[in-house]
């Protein structure tokens, strides 16, 4: 276990002042928006009791929920085989013969770029006897895909080009269709989005008015500088849901109460179970004793964007909107932030899609969170950290917050190898780490006779709760 950061914070980790004014409702809150806003800025009209009237029903749920087996085959069946699914980014699909594996529980699919303008997916598997055509995480300058077994041979669109020894099969087996079994595909905005239905709900639905927000980064101007994948033993509902709130960063992660809001954020929900959360950085949380000195974490943050804590007049109510002057004016990061909101600038926008991923967006970048299930084994999931950036000017690297390793390439010419960790040594950043160990934790605990069979939700948790809702709709097949 990953816990060297517990025992660093412990004199800050519970020294919090009681917040005045609690948000009994957080749905109600909205971040002020600055000069520059839009129209994907503002609050949607729906809350969530509209979009699922049987919400109540998710604020006490059964522990069996994380950890039961029972689900996994029909999750399989009516969930995974039904939504669409983040699969990886255009920036990995640059040529034609490019290509990605992409594994989804016991499903694996080759995204290739089959032509300049146009992606394919098949599921990974020879039509002949079932091998997996690939193997390794990426490829490039393919013409066609081999099977390693016997040759059988397909191009980039899925066509079988070559049945070895033809002549040796008989006329009923080459009478079934020898194609790859093609799954529906979709790039949008960088991203490259998945479908295993054969009658898949239309992506603009699916998405819906979480687009524009989405398009705004213009992800299809980044590219991936560090991939992590990690096998956690925990059910990927639990791991999805460490993720999925912020309630839990005043004590999992403490020295976050130095420069972000943990409690006043604005909650948004969308139909089909996607949210999304906009929280304040730049600020000191209410939580935290001194509101008004410029502690050293924001002067690190100032820094960053030219600002020196030691001349600046104001005080540390007022860095934030200092912090978005300075990058709009000054560019510091070697970007113009034309397009974007001025709380763009500096508030980490966090959305969920449903059913298994979250987005911690910037401008210069964005952390991707992916959650997959294992392919046997409920009691084990995979956790994917992908780090998104775009090439900035003169070299210059993205904010420290984004979590790049220092030794990260930022140019985009060198396109990083996916990394395997094992739980109890992630090469990963200080806070995910702390996140990383609370999805065992919370396994772990959830089998706890002490629980019977109950756990609770606050409104602070609303998230999970919506997540929840949505899931039950796929695994009752009322979607």
């Amino acid at each position: 276990m990953a816990t060297k950061s517990k025992p660093r914070y412990a004199a800050i980790r519970f020294n919090d002042r009681p917040i005045k004014n609690v948000l009994a409702d957080p749905e109600s809150f909205v971040l002020e928006p600055g000069e520059n806003t839009a129209d994907y800025e503002e609050k949607p009209d729906r809350r969530l009791d509209e979009l699922y009237p049987d919400i109540a029903d998710y604020r006490v749920v059964s522990t069996d929920r994380f950890i039961g087996e029972a689900d996994k085959a029909i999750e399989e069946q009516r969930l995974w085989s039904r939504t669409w699914l983040l699969a990886g980014f255009s920036s990995d699909l640059k040529e034609k013969g490019d290509w990605f594996k992409f594994d989804i529980g016991p499903q694996s699919l080759i995204v290739v770029r089959s032509s300049p303008g146009d992606v394919s997916a098949f599921y990974n598997v020879c039509k002949h006897r079932g091998n997996e055509l690939v193997q390794d995480d990426f490829g490039s300058g393919f013409d066609c895909f081999t099977c390693i077994v016997h040759s059988w041979r397909y191009s980039l669109k899925g066509k079988n080009v070559r049945v070895t020894d033809r002549e040796s099969f008989s006329r009923e087996a080459l009478g079934e269709n020898l194609d790859l079994t093609p799954v529906s595909v979709r790039e949008w905005n960088g991203m490259v989005f998945v479908n295993l239905s054969e009658d898949p709900m239309p992506f603009e639905e699916y998405y819906g008015d979480l687009l524009p927000m989405l398009a705004s980064y213009r992800i299809d101007e980044m590219f991936v500088i560090k991939e992590l994948t990690v096998e956690i033993p925990a059910n990927w509902k639990t791991m999805y849901s460490v993720f999925n709130e912020t309630y839990h960063a005043h004590a999992t992660h403490p020295q976050a109460k130095l420069m972000f809001d943990d409690h006043f954020v604005q909650y948004d929900f969308y139909p089909n179970g996607h949210n999304r959360n906009l929280f304040a950085l730049g600020v000191v949380s209410e939580r935290w004793p001194d509101q008004r000195f410029i502690n050293a974490a924001l002067a690190f943050m100032m820094d960053e964007v030219g600002l020196k804590a030691s001349r600046f007049k104001g005080d540390a109510t007022q860095v934030r909107r200092a912090m978005q002057k300075a990058k709009r004016e000054n560019e510091p990061f070697g970007m113009s932030y034309e397009g974007f909101t001025d709380n763009q600038l500096t508030d980490d926008w966090n959305p969920s899609l449903f059913p298994n991923v979250t987005l911690n967006m910037h401008p210069e970048g964005i952390l991707v969170m992916r959650f997959r299930p294992h392919p046997t084994d409920p009691e084990k999931g995979f956790w994917d950290n992908i780090v998104l950036a775009r090439k900035l000017a003169d070299g210059r690297r993205p904010p420290a917050y984004m979590g790049a390793d220092p030794d990260a390439d930022v140019t985009g010419e060198t396109r990083p190898a996916r990394e395997h960790a094992d739980v109890a040594d992630p090469p990963s950043s200080e806070l995910l780490i702390q996140d990383l160990d609370n999805m065992v934790t919370f396994h772990r605990g959830l089998k706890s006779k002490g629980l019977k069979g109950k756990i609770v939700f606050s409104e602070q948790e609303r998230r999970i709760q919506q997540f929840l809702a949505e899931l039950d709709l796929y695994l009752n097949n009322e979607k």
